[in-house]
Order: C-alpha cells, then sequence, then structure tokens
C-alpha cells in the first residue's frame, strides 16, 4: 500500500496548484476585475473535485495502515482538519452558486476557499514539506 501514500503525498500538489488557482480567480471575481464566468465555476468544482479525491485517497491510507492508533497529529488531527477544509471548500462554492451578483459570487468563494487553504497548509504535516 506504499503507492497509495505516494499518490497521495503528489496528489497534494494538484490539490494546492488548482487551490491558488480558484483563491486567485474569486478574489478577481470579488474585486470586479473579471466576471465569474464558466471558468470561474470549473475552477471552483475542480478544486472541490480535487479536494474529494485527495480526501478519499486520504481515508484509504487512514483505514489500510490504522492511523487511528499512531500517532495523534497524523492520526486525528490531520484527518478531522482535511476534513474541515473540504467542507469550506464545498460551503464556499455552493454560496458563490446561491449568490447573483459577479462579485458576491467572488467574495463568498474567495472568502471560503481562503479558510479551507489556510487549514490545509497547516493541516499538513511539517516532515512531508520538501524544504
Amino acid at each position: 500500500m506504499d503507492w497509495v501514500v505516494t499518490l497521495h503525498s503528489y496528489f497534494r500538489w494538484v490539490v494546492l496548484l488548482i487551490g491558488v488557482a480558484a483563491i486567485v480567480i474569486s478574489l478577481l471575481a470579488a474585486s470586479g476585475n473579471r466576471p465569474w464566468d464558466t471558468a470561474a465555476e470549473r475552477l471552483a468544482f475542480f478544486f472541490t473535485l480535487a479536494m474529494d479525491i485527495q480526501f478519499l485517497i486520504g481515508v484509504v491510507v487512514w483505514v489500510s495502515e490504522a492511523k487511528w492508533a499512531g500517532d495523534v497529529v497524523l492520526g486525528w488531527l490531520h484527518p478531522l482538519a482535511m476534513l474541515g477544509a473540504v467542507a469550506l471548500a464545498h460551503i464556499g462554492r455552493a454560496r458563490a452558486d446561491r449568490s447573483t451578483l459577479t462579485r458576491d459570487k467572488g467574495r463568498q468563494a474567495a472568502l471560503f476557499f481562503v479558510v479551507s487553504f489556510v487549514v490545509i497548509l497547516i493541516a499538513i504535516p511539517i516532515g512531508s514539506w520538501p524544504v
């Protein structure tokens, strides 16, 4: 099952890259410099989709390696924080979809995507950063 851990580690970069792009687009829409269009909708969708896939891969790692029985950080804090980050991203996308004005869509998405991204960055274990 080492390949699943490797997949989880590498797919993290996909989530982070799409997350940065989604944040930039939503901030541009919130400031009025860019409309909330189909491209912004798709980027928000792909951000939440990438987070869902990463979370499912993480659940497979967590269950297959019985992570709940070991280290508290990787065993409980990391999965719970990531679940919260996924929920925040989905809330932001849903609130953006319900808003009617372009700037409101951007504000809702930007707010929740940024908070979700910060939770992701805080919850990634320090030992796995390539520094």
